[in-house]
């Protein structure tokens, strides 16, 4: 994963690491527009739509996205090891916070929320 896109090279801001499987890497990287940040890796090692970040949200606790990115990379591997079909639950809670995560085209969009903003659990969809 070079970070190159159009011909243009993007800014990798940070790499992540599958703790169990070293080899398993994905990129956060700055898009041209510099609005968001988005993953690359998790279509080339699981099949699964890139991730897609607002840059004003990650710049804020990017250690938090970080965690939040690293444990759906761990999670996709695991499904894949067990052979078993990986699906992005629309909310979930991670280390005392709410996220939602919906698919928008090309991409699923990640986010943390407020507990007055969260969605109803019952619209989740769970693996």
């Amino acid at each position: 994963m070079n970070g190159a896109w159009n011909g243009e090279e993007r800014p990798v801001i940070l790499q992540i690491q599958n703790s169990k499987k070293p080899e398993q890497l994905i990129q956060l990287v700055m898009d041209t527009s510099n609005a968001h940040l988005e993953t690359v890796g998790l279509k080339a090692l699981f099949g699964m739509k890139e991730i897609r970040l607002d840059t004003m949200d990650v710049l804020e606790s990017l250690p938090e996205y970080a965690e939040v990115l690293s444990f759906l990379v761990e999670a996709m591997s695991a499904a894949q090891d067990l052979n078993l079909p990986f699906v992005y639950q629309n909310a979930f809670d991670f280390h005392d916070a709410k996220y939602t995560i919906r698919d928008e085209r090309d991409w699923m969009v990640l986010k943390r929320v407020d507990s007055e903003d969260t969605p109803d659990r019952s619209q989740a969809e769970f693996p």
